[in-house]
Parts: C-alpha cells; sequence; structure tokens
C-alpha cells in the first residue's frame, strides 16, 4: 500500500507541473546490471529492493543506496568513477551506533 500511495503521489505531482493540454510520451531503455567489485552484479533477490541515488558524500558525485524490504538493512554503494560511468568498488551495511540498521516491515 505505502508503494502505491508514493507512485499516486509522483503522478499527481506530475500532472500539477504540466501546462494544461500538455502529453508525455516516455521512453525507456533496456534495464541495465549494476556491477560492484570485482564484478558481481548488485543483485539482493526478490526481497523487495529499494535503490537511491545521491549524493550521500557530498562529493559532487551520485552514489547508491539500496534498502532492503524484507531485512531492513540498507546497503551503500560508494561511487569512485563519474556520474556518466559509475564505478562501485565495494558496498557497506550501514550502521548507527556500532549496529547494523535494520527495520523490518509489518
Amino acid at each position: 500500500m505505502k508503494h502505491m500511495l508514493c507512485i499516486l503521489t509522483m503522478l499527481l505531482l506530475l500532472a500539477l507541473a504540466l501546462p494544461a493540454g500538455a502529453t508525455i510520451t516516455p521512453t525507456f531503455a533496456p534495464a541495465q546490471a549494476i556491477y560492484w567489485g570485482s564484478g558481481q552484479q548488485i543483485n539482493v533477490g526478490n526481497n523487495g529492493v529499494v535503490p537511491n541515488v545521491g549524493d550521500w558524500d557530498m562529493d559532487g558525485i551520485k552514489d547508491l543506496m539500496v534498502g532492503i524490504y524484507q531485512a531492513g538493512n540498507i546497503w551503500y554503494y560508494h561511487n569512485t568513477g563519474t556520474n556518466a560511468n559509475p564505478v562501485f568498488p565495494e558496498r557497506v551495511m550501514l550502521t548507527a551506533g556500532g549496529s547494523v540498521i535494520s527495520m523490518t516491515y509489518g
């Protein structure tokens, strides 16, 4: 239900931002796998993945955070490449106060 609310909110914001009578024809590129480390594909299975791209360390280059819905953990992938050609050499599970962040669903 939470995901549906997010989608509806995004559609509403998009509708409010468009001039009256404007139409949008979205185009999508084929999906691409993202790799980290020694060529390993980022793959968290069917655990309800929530990816988020942003400049998390404020170095001007976008990094990747992936929240795992079932486990409640967050993986941080620091981008050592560029925004156009990202490179994710390692991943780190986020912690707070020395403990792994874990917030389960339900």
